[in-house]
C-alpha cells in the first residue's frame, strides 16, 4: 500500500511524491511497467482503476476480448512509427475528446454503426465545426480499418451510412486584397515582426515554415528558398518541436522577388544588432 506525505494509506500502486504529485503504477499482463502522475488523488485513483481494468479485459490477439481503449493504444503506437507527429497528435486529441467517452470501454467487436453515428451526432450537438467532425471520422475510420485488415473485426462499422457532414460550417478563407495588405503593412511598419509579416505576404509561407527557416535555406544568388522543415509550439509540454513539412508537396523551392530578397537582407542586418541573453 502506498502512502502520502503524511503517512496516510492511499491504495495499492499509489504514492505521493515530495513535489506533491500523486504517482500511480502497475505492471501489465505483458510485464510492462505503466506509470502516470497527477495533481489530484481522485484522478490518480481513477486512472489506475481504468488502466488495470483495460489491461485485465483486453487481449490483442482475440477480437472477442479486446476493448477499444486498448486497441487505440496499440494502433497509435504503430502510427507513431509511420506518420508525422502532428498526425499522431490529431488522432490522439480526437480520440480522447470525442471517441473515447462513447466507445472507449466497449469491446472492439461490439462497436456498431449506431455507436459511430452517436460520436458525430454528439459533436454536432456540442457545436463542433464540420471540419473537426470530419477529422474525428478519419481517426475513427483508420483505427477500425486497421482492425479489420488484421482480422480482429469482421467489418468496419464506420461505414458510408454513418453521416459526419454535420456541425457548424467552417469559416470561408479569403485571400487579402492588395488594398488590405497595404493597410496591414502600414500598421506593421516599425513593429518587431515587420519583416516577417512582409516576407509571408511575399512568399505565402505557413507560420511554421517561416519559424523553421535557416539562412542556409536561402540561395541569394539564384533568388530561391527551399522549404525543408516546419516548427510548431507544443503547449502541452511547453516547447518548440521541429519536423517535416505538412505534406510531401510541402517540400518545395520558392522563387523570391527582389522585394523578398531585400527583406531578408534587412532582417540579417537587424539580427547582428540583437543581443543574445544567456538563460543560464
Amino acid at each position: 500500500m502506498g502512502k502520502d506525505l503524511n503517512g496516510k494509506e492511499l491504495g495499492v500502486g499509489i504514492t505521493q511524491q515530495k513535489n506533491g504529485l500523486y504517482s500511480a503504477r502497475f505492471v501489465d499482463k505483458f510485464g510492462k511497467r505503466r506509470q502516470k502522475r497527477f495533481k489530484k488523488l481522485q484522478e490518480c485513483r481513477q486512472w489506475i482503476a481504468d488502466a488495470t481494468y483495460v489491461d485485465e479485459h483486453s487481449n490483442i490477439l482475440q477480437a472477442t476480448d479486446i476493448m477499444v481503449d486498448a486497441w487505440f493504444d496499440y494502433w497509435i503506437d504503430i502510427k507513431k512509427k509511420t506518420v508525422r507527429p502532428n498526425t499522431v497528435r490529431n488522432y490522439t486529441e480526437r480520440y480522447n475528446r470525442n471517441i473515447k467517452k462513447i466507445i472507449g470501454k466497449m469491446l472492439l467487436s461490439e462497436v456498431k454503426p449506431l455507436h459511430c453515428q452517436k460520436i458525430f451526432s454528439d459533436m454536432a450537438d456540442e457545436d463542433y465545426r464540420t471540419s473537426t467532425i470530419y477529422q474525428t471520422r478519419i481517426a475513427l475510420f483508420n483505427m477500425l480499418e486497421f482492425a479489420k485488415e488484421n482480422d480482429v473485426i469482421r467489418y468496419n462499422p464506420c461505414k458510408k451510412s454513418v453521416k459526419s457532414d454535420m456541425g457548424k460550417t467552417s469559416q470561408k478563407k479569403e485571400a487579402l486584397t492588395v488594398d488590405i495588405q497595404k493597410v496591414f503593412l502600414e500598421y506593421a511598419s516599425g513593429q518587431s515582426y515587420e519583416y516577417q509579416y512582409r516576407f509571408i505576404l511575399q512568399t505565402g509561407l505557413r507560420t511554421g515554415e517561416l519559424v523553421a527557416l535557416k539562412w542556409e535555406d536561402i540561395d541569394f544568388q539564384n533568388k530561391t528558398l527551399k522549404i525543408q522543415r516546419s516548427m510548431e509550439y507544443r503547449y502541452s509540454v511547453g516547447e518548440w518541436r521541429i519536423g517535416e513539412p505538412k505534406s510531401k508537396s510541402g517540400y518545395r523551392t520558392i522563387p523570391l522577388t527582389d522585394e523578398a530578397i531585400g527583406i531578408l537582407k534587412r532582417q540579417k542586418e537587424k539580427n547582428k544588432k540583437i543581443k543574445i541573453i544567456s538563460m543560464e
